[in-house]
């Protein structure tokens, strides 16, 4: 049975619990140039066993576009594929619609949970939709796309049955996660990506959404179940999930937070100086 991600996030009490995106971080301390950790589950689980091991981090997670990167530089047919037709959703419905990265990610969470077992949330971090269809549509045709509310929903659609593949899996929840440069102009376009939270509530996921904007005035629809946002920003105090990546690095104050901190790990920095400031971080 799967953690409830929203209860585990909010119980770290006076230690708060820690997301750590470490991925790009690990990759480059963990595999040479150009290696594949996603090549099969067993190398997946390989990487990422000692990778998560070096940083202790509270939740499992799976990096999804992480995955199809790695899918489309080593799949000749990829991006041919996806190039197909001029249709702007196009590349992104042939993206998630391929087979191999898909049964490749199940075979992933089911091999996490087994190693992880029922106490530590396993959760899919993946584009939004609107980030999403710019990406594929950026990588199959090398031209950018307008993130309109037709497509967007259109892409919403696409991601949601996507989605559904992992109904029998050991899934906490979903991030997803915005682009900083292409932000939402306004909270109603967060309400384009219903299909991804219904299918999130039907399954009994947790939904999450990771708005990089310090600004005033937005806020996630009220079914999305949590938040997270830059420590600098106006709205962090209401957020579960604050970004203190910023203030971490460069040995700023860390504020204190109800709920849970999320800090992403930059790829140059020496092992001993992560190892020191999770460390006390965690004390």
């Amino acid at each position: 049975m799967s953690v409830d991600l929203v209860s585990y996030l909010s119980s770290g009490g006076e230690s708060p619990r820690l997301w750590v995106n470490f991925n790009d971080y690990t990759k480059k301390l963990l595999l040479g140039e150009s290696e594949n950790p996603w090549d099969t589950p067993a190398s997946y689980m390989a990487f990422y066993g000692q990778a998560h091991g070096l940083v202790k981090a509270d939740v499992v997670v799976l990096d999804v576009w992480d995955l199809f990167q790695h899918w489309m530089e080593d799949d000749e047919k990829a991006i041919p594929a996806m190039a197909e037709k001029n249709r702007v959703p196009y590349a992104l419905k042939t993206m998630l619609e391929a087979f191999a990265p898909r049964e490749l990610l199940a075979e992933v969470i089911t091999a996490v949970s087994n190693n992880y077992g029922d106490k530590t949330p396993i959760v899919l971090v993946v584009p939004s939709p609107r980030s999403l269809l710019v990406r594929a549509h950026k990588a199959a045709t090398g031209n950018d796309a307008e993130p309109e509310e037709m497509v967007v929903d259109t892409a919403a659609m696409y991601l949601a049955d996507f989605l559904r593949y992992f109904s029998e899996t050991n899934l906490s929840g979903v991030l997803l996660v915005e682009d900083e440069a292409l932000m939402p102009a306004s909270s109603e376009e967060l309400s384009w990506y219903q299909p991804v939270v219904n299918v999130a509530k039907h399954y009994r996921w947790s939904i999450g959404i990771q708005l990089p904007f310090s600004g005033e005035g937005f806020s996630a629809p009220g079914d999305v179940n949590f938040t997270i946002v830059p420590a600098q920003s106006s709205v962090s105090e209401s957020s579960l999930g604050v970004d203190i990546s910023q203030a971490l690095w460069v040995g700023g104050d860390i504020a204190g937070t109800k709920g849970f901190y999320y800090l992403s790990i930059p790829v140059d920095t020496k092992p001993e100086s992560v190892l020191e400031t999770l460390s006390t971080l965690k004390s």
